[in-house]
């Protein structure tokens, strides 16, 4: 499912799993996998480096880079990319920047992050932390958590959640499918969200 459905339902669930300002290289990329996460802390005085986490890693998983929105210096470049195309990984996201988009946008490799900048992190960032937990855009992610990305950016959905989020969003995604199936028939929009219960979809149970 898109990630608006899948918003809605966190939403609905009163779940908080859209990340704010983390948006995709290319328009076309999409994304969907468990996270392993990485979290970065400013460099000591003998400087350290972005790190080497990425040959262990199985296929289909969606490397998830917590640099505290720095826009200043990457974490991710063209040879974590080459790995990770070769490897069949899922994604990476970064509270971020990356460098060498023309590598990933050629691979076909779904970066979603707060933009690009050449400047390395060599020496300015190093890894403090893995498979611990991070934040990505103001979310809460853990390991094993499932990221989903598209053109309208990044959610985040807790792994003891997961089965229940798909239910609320499938039951928001055939609603709204009825919705757009009426009004292609000419049915006025105001009766058909009243029928479909439309303004309930999003809101949040308080029973």
């Amino acid at each position: 499912m898109d990630t608006t459905t899948i918003s809605d339902a966190l939403d609905k669930l009163g779940i908080a799993g859209q990340c704010l300002g983390i948006a995709p290289l290319d328009p076309t990329f999409r994304m969907a996998g468990p996270a392993f996460t990485v979290r970065y802390v400013p460099c000591g005085v003998h400087g350290g480096t972005v790190g080497d986490y990425i040959d262990d890693l199985p296929e289909g998983t969606v490397v998830t880079l917590d640099n505290q929105q720095r826009v200043n210096a990457t974490v991710w470049g063209d040879i974590l990319t080459i790995v990770a195309t070769r490897k069949h990984l899922g994604g990476t996201v970064i509270d971020g920047v990356c460098r060498d988009a023309p590598r990933a946008i050629e691979m076909r490799y779904p970066i979603f992050s707060r933009g690009t900048y050449m400047r390395t992190g060599k020496d300015r960032v190093a890894v403090d932390a893995v498979q611990c937990t991070v934040s990505i855009g103001g979310v809460r992610v853990n390991p094993g958590d499932l990221l989903v990305g598209d053109r309208d950016g990044v959610v985040a959905v807790p792994k003891e959640r997961f089965e229940q989020v798909a239910e609320v969003a499938q039951r928001i995604d055939e609603a709204e499918n009825r919705i757009r199936e009426a009004i292609e028939r000419g049915e006025r929009l105001d009766e058909v969200r009243k029928t479909q219960q439309y303004h309930s979809l999003q809101t949040r149970d308080r029973s």
